[in-house]
């Protein structure tokens, strides 16, 4: 019978976080932004993000700090509520209700890719 082999210490054990899926991240981007921590939300951005907004037959493309400012300046109290929603893996699609103070609510269609915890790119379309 072989000796059994020693012990790592931990001081040499590799640090392992498991990373945060797309849905886990995008839980937590919504959880921030609808109680109000803009801030803390955009930090789930990665710095190359980009979002694409779908709007009468035309696309907006927003990257990096024009898409952080995009929800830095939405309206006060707007809420993003998703509802049924579909992982694939790195992407998250969901159905997602848009509340506006004073503005009619919207629905859209909604994809998320998250890459190592952070969101690399969003989509809306109108449904």
């Amino acid at each position: 019978m072989a000796a059994p082999e020693p012990a790592v210490p931990a001081a040499a054990a590799p640090a392992y976080t498991p990373g945060m899926g797309a849905v886990d991240t995008m839980d937590v981007f919504f959880e921030r932004l609808n109680t109000g921590d803009r801030e803390a939300a955009v930090q789930l951005f990665d710095e190359k993000a980009e979002m694409r907004i779908h709007v009468l037959g035309n696309v907006k493309v927003l990257r990096g700090e024009q898409m952080a400012g995009w929800f830095l300046r939405a309206d006060r109290g707007m809420r993003m509520l998703p509802g049924e929603g579909r992982d694939t893996g790195n992407t998250f699609e969901c159905n997602l209700l848009v509340v506006r103070p004073g503005a009619q609510s919207q629905e859209l269609d909604a994809t998320f890719r998250v890459e190592a915890g952070k969101i690399t790119a969003i989509n809306f379309a109108p449904r």
